[in-house]
């Protein structure tokens, strides 16, 4: 309720949408809510504040997985509104905690959250989390992680055709691999 609520007074009333976000009660939802009163911030100072509200309100996750994946939203929003500093070190701070994440279908959750809202908005900027993912998350390990390197193959196909080929390359021999082989593969060689 109260993340609903404070996107929708985010860009009529900061001061109320603010009163929304933090009356949140489970840090997920307020640092969602406080990501939402960012995007609207009327200026640098504002913007700066509650994005460090917010990641400070990520801390207060129940567990690493939540800290790494709801910063996805601060994150992107700090990148659309061109705080770097700001975004550069959350990103290496999730980056820093996601091998702790357990077990290893939530880290390959929480790191394909992050990637995902990063790539969206700056696909160089996502490059250190598709490192990270290639280092933690192995395609044959578990179910998610297995989707996590399709949904990258697909997101990068989609953007650029044809270069979902190199992602399929760059994945461990295995029964991930050979399923994208199969689904893509000759769609992917048919435009190379």
């Amino acid at each position: 309720m109260g993340r609903m609520r404070a996107g929708e007074l985010a860009r009529s009333n900061i001061r109320q949408a603010l009163e929304a976000a933090r009356g949140c009660p489970d840090a997920w939802y307020r640092v969602q809510a406080l990501a939402y009163v960012a995007e609207a911030a009327p200026d640098e100072r504002t913007l700066l504040s509650v994005l460090e509200e917010a990641a400070k309100e990520s801390a207060r996750c129940h567990d690493a997985y939540g800290t790494v994946a709801v910063m996805a939203w601060p994150i992107a929003v700090a990148v659309r509104r061109d705080t770097r500093a700001f975004a550069e070190r959350e990103r290496a701070r999730c980056l820093d905690l996601a091998p702790t994440v357990q077990p290893h279908n939530s880290r390959a959750y929480a790191l394909e959250v992050l990637w995902t809202a990063c790539h969206a908005v700056d696909p160089a900027f996502a490059r250190p989390i598709w490192d990270r993912i290639r280092a933690l998350c192995h395609p044959d390990r578990c179910w998610r992680a297995a989707r996590l390197w399709r949904h990258v193959a697909e997101a990068v196909e989609e953007q650029h055709p044809g270069a979902g080929g190199s992602i399929i390359r760059a994945m461990p021999e295995g029964k991930a691999r050979r399923r994208l082989e199969r689904r893509y593969w000759p769609a992917l060689r048919d435009r190379t």
